[in-house]
């Protein structure tokens, strides 16, 4: 078990580092994701940066994760997990393999079988903002 818990570690090195778009402001929220969500979540980063809402944004590109990861998560009050997965796959990810705090984590699944969309992650980030009553800036400061 110990040969295979290194060969893990050593991986953890060779696999792609996952890639960060910072906001233009300093923000609050940071976001999660992988995959087919890309094109609809750099679409929506930019609505939302429009709407006052800031949100630094982690591309996960592999598994095991680099502890880039869990410092992204501890550096943010609120960190979106954006997928197209009905059981929460990569936030179950994240709270077991890479130790991060659930109640820092808000799922954000779509999962009705089409593509998620810019709108859907837009409308469900925005109502989540809504709901812990934080309520953006426009001067150009963190939401």
């Amino acid at each position: 078990m110990q040969r295979l818990l290194a060969k893990f570690e050593t991986a953890k090195s060779l696999v792609p580092k996952p890639e960060l778009t910072a906001a233009e402001y300093p923000a609050r929220f940071g976001a999660i994701y992988c995959g087919s969500t890309s094109a609809a979540m750099r679409e929506a980063l930019h609505t939302l940066a429009a709407q006052g809402i800031y949100v630094n944004a982690l591309r996960v590109r592999a598994f095991p994760f680099q502890d880039e990861i869990a410092d992204f998560v501890a550096s943010h009050n609120k960190v979106f997990v954006i997928e197209q997965n009905r059981d929460a796959q990569l936030k179950t990810l994240l709270v077991n393999d890479a130790g991060v705090n659930p109640a820092s984590l808000i799922p954000i699944l779509h999962y009705d079988g089409t593509p998620i969309t810019a709108r859907f992650i837009t409308e469900a980030v925005g109502a989540q903002v809504r709901r812990l009553n934080v309520r953006p800036i426009q001067s150009g400061k963190a939401a």
